[in-house]
């Protein structure tokens, strides 16, 4: 082969490899390009994607993080007190009928300065509509009463008519509540039938003395069941799950107390009585009647106050775990309410009200709710809560909200 020729074979030949190493560099580039475009780029490299902004697009399996909501109580006892006084005087002076007016200012005043998110809540209700409650109760006990007064036989009809109405009045009342309460303009409804109410607070309290009262933790968590199952917020029903296991140790716990107190409160009078008895051999007299009375003043003081603080722990422990099961799509919520500050509130409250003969009711009133509301969280993921009060709100229907405002009472609970 001539020189010339091998010359011009290598050319073509180096010519070929270049072509060849521009697609293969081509090709590189490409897939360099695809891989650093999708999801699967950190699954093939460990360089960072090239986004626009420098930052991936969020993967649907990212967990969005949630943001805790707390609610807050801005009321004033000074603001209270002038709401409640007048309240007052004007039951007084109008014999119990401004009740029903007073019991809807008293409301929409805590309502108003009960806040989540930086919005109020509303009380919408009439107190027309509770007057017509209050007048169906005042009819059965009073007419109960009466009755009583001339021949007890007599008290057999309205006893009927208070167990067999009784159930339709809570269904009322529970549908009344929920429909006059609103937060930025959305209503809460209560979409339960009059014929649960029925088998719940009729039905199952028949069976309260057949099992000896053994059922009174699964009536009362059917009683919540009842409400939160069947409660929305616009179009957004709430989703309720206890368990039973649950109830009975709250009431286990307590009853283990209740027996623990009543045992001390019995070596307490065996001791008096044996206190008392050897004081009057001694001295050849009956005891003296002012020092066995302090001693059951002394036992009887501290039986009172265990009591209160069972049914605070039945409360609290209740409370905490019902919102702990409560959940409206993925809104949740959250109690930290504590059985020992909440005890030392309330039982302060009672000693402050009583010794200030009622006048310290309204501070009593505003520190046991701001306490309630700061204890109270809700949590949302991050995309913001306000989209969901807002969705909410298209979703909710206003067919016989008119209705509702007309025919629906409320007993004043």
């Amino acid at each position: 082969m001539r020189g010339s020729d091998i010359v011009g074979s290598q050319a073509v030949r180096r010519k070929r490899l270049s072509d060849q190493g521009h697609l293969l560099a081509i090709m590189d580039r490409e897939e360099e390009s695809f891989l650093c475009t999708t999801p699967l780029s950190s699954a093939f490299m460990n360089e960072s994607p090239a986004f626009p902004g420098g930052e991936p697009p969020a993967s649907p399996d990212v967990a969005i993080p949630n943001t805790n909501y707390p609610f807050s109580f801005t009321g004033q006892t000074g603001e209270y007190f002038r709401i409640w006084i007048v309240n007052m005087l004007l039951t007084l002076v109008t014999v119990g009928f401004y009740t029903p007016w007073a019991r809807v200012r008293t409301r929409r005043y805590f309502h108003a300065n009960t806040h989540l998110d930086g919005h109020a809540f509303d009380y919408l209700a009439k107190p027309i509509n509770i007057l017509w409650g209050y007048l169906i109760v005042l009819f059965i006990v009073g007419g109960y009463y009466a009755a009583g007064l001339f021949n007890p036989v007599f008290t057999v009809p309205f006893f009927l008519i208070y167990v067999f109405v009784g159930p339709w009045v809570v269904y009322k009342a529970m549908r009344f509540k929920a429909h006059n309460t609103s937060y930025r303009n959305v209503r809460f409804q209560f979409h339960g039938t009059v014929g649960d109410a029925y088998v719940i607070y009729l039905g199952i309290a028949i069976l309260i003395p057949i099992t000896f009262g053994l059922i009174i933790p699964y009536w009362i968590m059917k009683q919540k069941e009842y409400f939160y199952k069947n409660l929305s917020f616009g179009g957004r029903k709430f989703e309720f799950t206890p368990q039973a296991g649950e109830y009975y140790i709250a009431y286990i716990v307590a009853a283990v107390i209740v027996a623990g107190i009543y045992g001390v409160m019995l070596v307490g009078f065996m001791a008096t009585a044996f206190a008392g008895a050897s004081t009057g051999s001694l001295e050849g007299s009956d005891a003296p009647e002012a020092l066995i009375a302090g001693i059951f003043i002394a036992l009887y003081i501290p039986l009172m106050l265990g009591m209160v603080f069972v049914q605070i722990y039945v409360y609290v422990t209740l409370f905490n775990y019902n919102l702990g099961r409560l959940l409206v799509q993925q809104t949740a919520f959250s109690s930290t309410l504590k059985v020992g500050k909440f005890y030392w509130i309330t039982l302060t409250n009672i000693l402050a009200t009583v010794f200030s003969f009622g006048l310290l009711a309204p501070w009593a009133a505003i520190r046991k709710t701001r306490y309630l509301a700061e204890s109270v969280e809700l949590t949302h993921p991050e995309t913001g809560f306000g989209d969901f009060v807002v969705e909410a709100g298209k979703d909710q229907s206003s067919i016989g909200d008119a209705a509702a405002d007309m025919f629906e009472i409320d007993i004043g609970w």
